[in-house]
């Protein structure tokens, strides 16, 4: 393991996260542990703290989702807020312009890796 591999977290082997799907995992970041929702979409792998800007409950606190029924937004389940995936930005119009935090990550050979100075693993 190399110095930058040892400062990351592992979430998954690549082949792991198909496009449209998501894991969710609970890690520390900036000295709280929080859940945080990694996901591919259009190729992309994507990663944000679980947490609506509408009110502080997971994006998949009621249903085992965070797309919408298209596929193309991110989506609250508990009140319906949408989100672009791309930007965390709310196109919903109480919570426009708000945006999901977003949490550092990278894919490489080895797979996919949290990879935000202000995140650690949970002992």
């Amino acid at each position: 393991m190399t110095a930058a591999t040892e400062q990351r977290i592992w979430v998954a082997a690549s082949e792991q996260l198909a496009d449209g799907g998501y894991l969710r995992l609970d890690i520390g970041h900036a000295g709280e542990t929080i859940s945080v929702i990694v996901f591919r979409f259009q190729g992309q792998c994507l990663a944000y703290r679980n947490l609506c800007v509408h009110m502080p409950r997971e994006l998949d606190c009621e249903q085992d989702t965070i797309f919408d029924p298209s596929g193309r937004f991110l989506r609250c389940s508990m009140h319906g807020i949408v989100y672009e995936p791309e930007t965390g930005e709310s196109i919903s119009e109480i919570c426009a312009g708000k945006r999901l935090t977003p949490i550092g990550i990278v894919e490489d050979e080895a797979g996919i890796w949290i990879d935000d100075r202000l995140a650690s693993p949970l002992a």
